[in-house]
Parts: structure tokens; C-alpha cells; sequence
């Protein structure tokens, strides 16, 4: 399974454990830990601090920004899924950490206002249906000066190198505009910060994901059921999309396949009125 055949809305009502599975790939890319270490400390985890960690998944995320916070701090990680909230809480033996896991929607926060210091989305809101109210609800309970994060991809970025560069953009433009809410997210987030009112606003950091294996890219991507999917719309081209798709293959057995993908992290402050 991979992000792109997943329902990311209804990851209780499907099948759990190939979310997870999918969750561990994506996390396990050096790419990807190197810029979540950098949102933590964008976020300010330090001492004492009280975070939340919105769409928290299996929850890594939030067990680090506890240790960061130390005994003093306070960290929620929330998550819509009851099934991944009960593998965070299976995974993390919180102990001594102030670490709570809370099943929540976004969308409506069931805090109060100004209850945290600062507040986390990674990978989440190209999946939810109302990013602005998301936005919203994660500015009412962040403190005055307290600090938004969200860090996002956006699917405009990918590059999958295949020679034929337009039947590459039919094959995979419609597959991620079906099969992910809001593909344009990560160079969405500066415009949606700024309709929710916060100030110094930043692009504090860019990462490019860079997988040169066709078999993490498919899982992560989707190749093969974007090609799938492609020869369900396009019947005419099936002959061109089964070799593609093999050339990609084929480029993976040389050493030469290469794909790519971009995400932007954006932070805002909370205005002290």
C-alpha cells in the first residue's frame, strides 16, 4: 500500500496496519528525520514548554518533543485515527514523559484557547477537508506569541525521471489530484498563515525527498496504481503506460532511477491580541 491508494480519512474504517506500514517507510527517509528535528526546534521545544503535536500518527513525533520539554513541559499528540492513537500509545511508553495521545479532530479542538506554546502539523493538512479552520483552531489554542508550525509537500514538485515527460504528467497528474485532497498544500501554507492572522510569518525550511529506488517510491508514490489507474482513464495509451512503467523498472535495475519531492515548513506567531 502507499499514500496514494490510501484514505487517509478513513484509515479506522480500512485496513490500520497498511497506514502504519506506510507511516514507518516515510519516516525511515534520512530526509525526513533531518527536517523534523529541525521543526522541533523551530518550534521551540525546550524546557518546560507546552506543545501539541496535531496530527500526531504513530507517534515518534510527540515522544521526542516530550523528552525535549523534560518534566517541566507538557506535550498532546492527537490524532483523528483510534487505531493509530493505540499504536502511539503501544509504541511510546510515555513513563516519566509528560506525553498524553488523544483521539481529536482538528477541526474542532476539544482544548481550551491559549493552552499551548506552540502547535505541530506535519504531513496533514494536504489530507483534511478544511485546512483555513484546521489553521484556525490550532491559533486558538496556541498562547499570544506562541508559534504555528505545519509542514506540508507539494505534489507539483515531484519528478519522476522517464524520457517522455508528458506521458509521465498524464499518468501521474490525475492519479494525485484523485487520490490526495489538496495536492498543492506545500506552496499553499504562506497565503493560508496569513488569512489566519499570523505574524512573522517564515518559510523556515525546504526539504527535497530524493529516492533512488523504485521499490520505496512506489510505496511512498504509487507508481504502479497511478499506471493502473492510468490505463483505467486513458485505455487508448495502455501499450505506452505498461512501458513505462517498466522503464522505470528497468531504470531501477541499472542504478538510474531517481525521483524527487519538495516540502515547504512554514511557522507563525500567534499576535498578542
Amino acid at each position: 500500500m502507499n499514500s496514494t491508494s490510501l484514505n487517509w480519512s478513513q484509515i479506522d474504517a480500512d485496513k490500520p496496519a497498511s497506514f502504519i506500514d506506510y507511516l514507518d517507510t516515510a519516516t525511515a527517509q534520512s530526509e525526513m528525520q533531518r527536517y523534523k528535528r529541525k521543526s522541533y526546534d523551530l518550534l521551540g521545544a525546550a524546557p518546560g514548554a507546552f506543545l501539541l503535536d496535531v496530527g500526531c500518527g504513530t507517534g515518534e513525533d510527540a515522544a521526542v518533543l516530550a523528552e525535549r520539554v523534560g518534566p517541566d513541559g507538557r506535550v498532546v499528540g492527537l490524532d483523528c485515527s483510534a487505531a493509530l492513537i493505540k499504536e502511539a500509545r503501544h509504541r511510546i511508553r510515555a513513563g516519566d514523559l509528560s506525553l498524553t495521545f488523544q483521539v481529536g479532530d482538528v477541526h474542532h479542538l476539544d482544548m481550551l484557547d491559549n493552552s499551548f506554546d506552540g502547535c505541530r502539523a506535519d504531513r496533514l493538512f494536504m489530507h483534511i477537508e478544511d485546512r483555513q479552520q484546521a489553521l484556525a483552531e490550532m491559533v486558538r489554542v496556541t498562547r499570544p506569541k506562541g508559534r504555528v508550525l505545519v509542514r506540508e509537500p507539494d505534489w507539483d514538485t515531484l519528478i519522476v525521471d522517464h524520457p517522455n515527460r508528458a506521458l509521465t504528467r498524464k499518468i501521474l497528474n490525475p492519479h494525485f489530484d484523485q487520490a490526495i485532497r489538496h495536492t498543492f498544500t506545500g506552496g499553499e501554507l504562506y497565503r493560508l498563515f496569513h488569512h489566519a492572522g499570523l505574524e512573522n510569518i517564515t518559510v523556515a525550511d525546504t526539504s527535497t525527498l530524493l529516492l533512488t529506488d523504485f521499490s520505496t517510491a512506489n510505496q511512498l508514490y504509487g507508481l504502479g496504481p497511478a499506471a493502473t489507474r492510468a490505463k483505467e482513464q486513458m485505455p487508448q495509451l495502455s501499450a505506452q503506460i505498461s512501458a513505462w512503467l517498466s522503464d522505470l523498472q528497468q531504470a531501477d535495475k541499472e542504478g538510474m532511477f531517481f525521483s524527487a519531492i519538495t516540502g515547504f515548513t512554514v511557522v507563525g506567531y500567534k499576535p498578542t491580541q
